[in-house]
C-alpha cells in the first residue's frame, strides 16, 4: 500500500491500526484494541511489525551492519523515546536530526527479517514511513526495496507511508494500492478535543479551525 496526503492526515497512525486489525486475535471485533496481538501493535513491539524511518549516518558502516549502527549513542536514545512515545501518541513525529534518507541497511534488514519464520501467527507488516526518503542517494534503497516488493513473501504486506508521493519512482508506486488521506474534517478534529481531550466547545471550535486539517498542529495547539 502507499498512504499519502498531507501533512498530519493521519496517514501514520492509520497504518499502525490497519497493522493491528489484520493481526487481531478476535474475528469479532477487529481491530479489538485488548487481545496481546493489539496490545503489542499499540506498544510498537509486536514481532510482526516491523517499522523503518528516515536515520542520519553518524559513523560509517559496512554493508553487513545492522541499520541501528549507523548512529550514535545520542540518536539511539532518541529513536528509542520516540518510538515508545508514538505508541501511545500515534500522531506523534519520529524525527531525527539530519535523518535525510532510509539507509540502505535498513532496506537489507528488511530483506533478512521477512523471511524469517514468524514467532506468531498473523501477518507480517512492515511500515516505511517518509518513503520518498528512499529517493535519496541515487536512489540505492528505492531500487533494493523494489526487489523485495516484486516478489514479497506469503502473509506479509508493505506500507509505504509520505506526504510527497510524487517524489517516489514510478516502478515503486506502479507496484502499490494507493490510498489518499484527505485533511481531517474541522467536525472531526472538535469531536476529539472535546471527548479525547476535554476542551470546551469554543475553545475546541477555534483550535480545530486553526489547525486547518492537520493533526499534529491540533494536537500541539490543544
Amino acid at each position: 500500500y502507499l498512504f499519502h496526503g498531507p501533512v498530519g492526515a493521519g496517514k501514520e497512525g492509520f497504518a499502525i491500526r490497519f497493522s493491528s486489525l489484520l493481526n487481531c486475535r478476535d474475528p469479532k471485533n477487529v481491530p479489538c484494541g485488548n487481545c496481546p496481538s493489539c496490545a503489542k501493535f499499540r506498544g510498537l513491539q509486536h514481532p510482526n511489525l516491523l517499522l523503518v524511518v528516515p536515520m542520519p549516518t553518524n559513523k560509517k558502516i559496512t554493508r553487513k551492519d545492522p541499520p541501528l549502527k549507523a548512529i550514535s549513542r545520542e540518536t539511539l536514545t532518541l529513536l528509542s523515546g520516540l518510538t515508545v512515545r508514538k505508541g501511545s501518541e500515534p500522531y506523534l513525529k519520529i524525527d531525527l536530526p539530519k535523518a535525510n534518507t532510509i539507509l540502505l541497511n535498513s532496506v537489507r534488514d528488511i530483506r533478512k527479517k521477512i523471511y524469517l519464520k514468524a514467532s506468531e501467527a498473523g501477518r507480517k507488516m512492515i511500515l516505511i514511513f517518509d518513503a520518498h526518503k528512499l529517493m535519496t542517494q541515487q536512489g540505492e534503497s528505492a531500487n533494493a526495496l523494489l526487489k523485495i516488493v516484486e516478489e514479497p513473501p506469503q502473509n506479509t504486506s508493505f506500507i509505504l507511508v509520505t506526504d510527497f508521493p510524487q517524489r517516489l519512482s514510478e516502478t515503486i508506486r506502479s507496484r502499490c494500492q494507493e490510498v489518499y488521506f484527505p485533511p481531517v474534517p474541522e467536525k472531526e478534529l472538535m469531536d476529539y478535543l472535546t471527548a479525547e481531550l476535554d476542551k470546551e466547545s469554543s475553545e475546541a471550535r477555534l483550535i480545530a479551525h486553526l489547525s486547518q486539517g492537520n493533526i499534529r498542529v491540533m494536537m500541539t495547539l490543544a
